[in-house]
């Protein structure tokens, strides 16, 4: 029994209801189906930048130097920070959920961004797997609030672990290390520890709010917390210049 035509047209609406690419000041951006109601999916689709003050001090500081950008979710920083970056400077982004990290790569694609590579994993002290939770019980993603686990499980995939001082070239300097890990910092941080000796880059960490940590594990670089950007607390050693 064919369709009715109210039927056909409900469908219809119901295809075309939600435009996965949307655009704001800096550029486009690929929206993964189905996660159009998370903070920075809905601030794109309405034209506008999500936590723009933080990608607005990331442009401002990188300066000369790379930016390492962790929980690259769709991609919503980078076409801001690729228009900032020095001519011979690198955005090196990392994604482990493999949903995100597609949608990111099509953002990538859709404002020809020729500075950044991204890397279809997580951040650690350790190289290898690790168990990472992406997918809710329905079997929706999570999207940007993917998180590492320590067992199997519904929604758990197994993802590559990479070390920051193994996946950056030791030749480049980094001005900003900036994580969005769901509370795996420390780990990504520990990984990242000759490269933070050698760059003293700026660090900008979501509801990473422990000073203490960060100058008993970088002894004698004085880490300073330096203020904070919407959930980003801000640390920087003495002698680097920085406004918020």
């Amino acid at each position: 029994m064919g369709q009715t035509q109210p039927e056909r047209g409900e469908q219809m609406a119901t295809k075309t209801k939600t435009k996965p690419v949307a655009e704001n000041e800096y550029g486009r951006y690929f929206v993964p189906p189905g996660l159009e109601e998370r903070p920075a999916s809905k601030a794109v689709l309405a034209g506008k930048v999500y936590e723009a003050d933080t990608i607005k001090f990331m442009r401002t500081h990188a300066g000369d130097g790379d930016i390492i950008h962790a929980g690259t979710f769709f991609g919503d920083f980078l076409p801001g920070l690729s228009s900032a970056m020095a001519d011979t400077a690198m955005i090196w982004a990392f994604e482990p959920n493999p949903d995100s990290f597609a949608a990111a790569q099509k953002t990538i694609a859709l404002n020809n961004l020729k500075n950044v590579e991204i890397r279809n994993a997580a951040l650690s002290n350790v190289e290898g797997r690790l168990l990472f939770k992406c997918d809710h019980p329905n079997g929706k993603s999570m999207g940007g609030i993917s998180h590492i686990v320590n067992e199997p499980g519904d929604g758990v995939r197994e993802v590559a672990a990479d070390l920051i001082d193994y996946a950056i070239p030791r030749d480049r300097q980094v001005s900003i290390l900036q994580l969005d890990v769901e509370d795996h910092e420390k780990p990504a941080l520990r990984g990242a520890y000759h490269l933070v000796q050698r760059c003293k880059p700026i660090l900008i960490l979501e509801y990473f709010d422990n000073e203490r940590w960060l100058q008993r594990t970088f002894r004698g670089m004085g880490y300073q917390k330096r203020g904070k950007l919407h959930g980003n607390y801000v640390y920087a050693t003495p002698d680097t210049e920085t406004t918020i």
